[in-house]
């Protein structure tokens, strides 16, 4: 009973200065709302980033020139297409091997010219990477060995010269002063990282390394490893192989790196669980900030109220029944801040996902945990004006104006 009544008791008493407890609860809110959007935020993020790596049937490492630094400069041998063929021999593991020679060249169509950015690649390119062709096809080996000029289009190229790629397909354009046809062009990727493949021009390697950019060196090699190797096991090998083909000693350095893109996916996933720790810890700064917010609404209303609670004792009302309530009224606050704040972090988090094209997750255990946390603050907070309640003296109470 007693603990039924000081629940109505707070109730009332918060519906009796809505405004004010409104305003007292802010900080709960938001930072419950925080805690809500990031941790959910966060879960899909990270799982975007599995699902990415689950798509694609096998791992990428990638092979570049080595870049000497300072006093341990290395003396830099280029990656050449002779590379990537011992690549492509060794039968040690059944990996396909994709280099490529980047740069970049005056597009020329009609009236309009842009710089743009030139791939050289195999045919292989584009299921390694995982890119869709949208209209047209992507050029062959046959393209390739013959050097044949034909291109294929990112799908923002179009629009820089005032018509859509698919447009394009069968028009001849000007490429550093050598004549392409248009035979495909991609479907919209985006941007990943620095490099955006909606706004790259693709042509095959030896067309780019004998008409393009006269050069026989590769910008890198992607390998993409089978699920049946691991990426260690495959570094090893093509460390071997390439230590072969350079001529490099024993207890000589490399003069080539090679990048584990699943180590990158690692300290990504790292990075966003600290900078989802960091939002947390922020938010537990404003809830705390709340609770003494809490506090201090709570001890205004002890002096506010203090012949009513002078004239509850008078009656026979125990300190605990008066200590109670008030404890009651704190957490009910917080609870009540909590949850408006799960509301509102959840349409938060609910309309980034929709624009990030995530998928939405109600993180459970961040609700819970959230709108316990506040309820703990409430309870904390609430102890100090709720025993200064109770420890008034009735006598004292009723006299006071």
């Amino acid at each position: 009973m007693i603990i039924q009544e000081s629940i109505s008791t707070a109730l009332d008493s918060i519906r009796a200065n809505l405004l004010r407890s409104l305003l007292t609860t802010i900080a709960i809110v938001i930072g419950t709302a925080s805690v809500i959007a990031m941790v959910g935020i966060g879960s899909s993020a990270q799982k975007a980033i599995d699902d990415s790596i689950t798509n694609v049937s096998a791992r990428t490492i990638s092979v570049y020139p080595s870049r000497g630094r300072g006093k341990q400069k290395i003396n830099s041998s280029p990656l050449s297409i002779s590379d990537a063929d011992a690549l492509i021999k060794d039968q040690e593991i059944n990996w396909r091997v994709s280099p490529e020679i980047r740069g970049s060249k005056t597009l020329k169509y009609k009236n309009e010219s842009i710089s743009i950015s030139v791939i050289g690649a195999r045919e292989n390119y584009l299921s390694i990477q995982g890119y869709e062709i949208e209209a047209g096809e992507f050029f062959s080996s046959r393209d390739d060995l013959a050097r044949k000029r034909v291109a294929v289009l990112g799908s923002g190229v179009g629009t820089e010269l005032k018509a859509s790629s698919k447009a394009l397909i069968g028009k001849e354009v000007d490429l550093g002063g050598v004549t392409f046809k248009i035979i495909g062009a991609f479907k919209s990727e985006g941007a990943s990282g620095w490099s955006n493949p909606d706004d790259i021009i693709y042509i095959p390697l030896l067309t780019a390394s004998d008409r393009v950019f006269g050069r026989d060196r590769v910008d890198s090699i992607r390998v993409e490893v089978p699920n049946t190797y691991s990426p260690e096991e495959a570094m090893i090998s093509i460390e071997r192989v390439l230590r072969r083909e350079h001529d490099i000693g024993p207890g000589e350095e490399n003069n080539f790196r090679i990048n584990d893109w699943s180590q990158f996916t690692d300290l990504r996933k790292q990075a966003t669980a600290i900078f989802s720790t960091l939002i947390i810890g922020i938010a537990g700064i404003s809830l705390l900030v709340g609770g003494i917010g809490v506090m201090n609404i709570m001890l205004v209303s002890v002096t506010e109220r203090t012949r009513e609670i002078g004239l509850r004792k008078a009656l026979g009302a125990s300190q605990q029944a008066i200590l109670l309530q008030f404890i009651i009224e704190a957490v009910a606050l917080c609870i009540i801040g909590g949850v408006v704040g799960v509301i509102f972090g959840s349409a938060l988090y609910f309309i980034i996902t929709i624009f990030q094209d995530w998928s939405f997750t109600i993180p459970f255990s961040a609700i819970f945990g959230s709108v316990a946390f506040s309820a703990c603050v409430g309870l904390f907070f609430g102890i100090w004006p709720a025993r200064k309640a109770a420890q008034l003296d009735p006598a004292v109470a009723l006299r006071y104006e």
